[in-house]
């Protein structure tokens, strides 16, 4: 019951960031809008580090395709290649794709502070193997975060980004996985 609470209260919230973001948004007709490609390298522990001991690690490249809808939004999609090192069980592969929206509230010259939120699926090689996961192989993603992008000239920027991401199965009631995520990437 508190677990559902909780995720609820982050969909209330990012939905807030959305709708502030379109009452404040202006298009101006002089900027390029572009199709962007890139890529990220994720890496992060589950909460379980705050107390100094993690029980698990993600790994995961993300290669990307972000769509300008307006100025100030985003819509990305993400391939999802994910290893989860869990500590004394079977270590979880995750081969999916991630829907995102991106919302820029702040810009400067060279550099764009964003937060992202976004859905995703794809099939991991649980099998019940994971006491994490459920045994139906596919996997729901969420998650939500904030980070910035720093042009570094002739097209292309760096993306530096932190995510709190939940892996679950949608078929069965199970504990899932939360972990803390950091990303580096570029854009071109």
């Amino acid at each position: 019951m508190k677990r559902g609470l909780k995720w609820q209260k982050g969909v209330i919230i990012l939905v807030a960031f959305f709708i502030l973001g379109l009452i404040v948004s202006t298009s101006n007709g002089g900027e390029e809008r572009k199709t962007q490609w890139g890529f990220s390298l994720l890496a992060g522990p589950n909460a379980d580090f705050i107390h100094g001991r993690p029980t698990l690690t993600q790994l995961a490249l993300l290669p990307r395709i972000n769509y300008p809808l307006h100025r100030k939004w985003d819509f990305e999609l993400e391939g999802n290649f994910s290893y989860y090192g869990i500590k004394h069980e079977k270590n979880l592969y995750v081969l999916g794709a991630n829907a995102n929206i991106r919302f820029k509230p702040l810009e400067g010259k060279g550099w764009k502070w964003f937060l992202v939120g976004g859905v995703g699926a794809g099939y991991n090689n649980s099998n019940g193997g994971v006491r994490y996961i459920g045994k139906s192989h596919v996997a729901g993603v969420l998650h939500i975060g904030t980070g910035m992008d720093v042009s570094i000239g002739k097209g292309y920027s760096l993306r530096g980004e932190y995510r709190l991401e939940h892996l679950s199965d949608p078929f069965n009631h199970d504990e899932g996985i939360n972990t803390h995520c950091f990303m580096l990437g570029v854009s071109y």
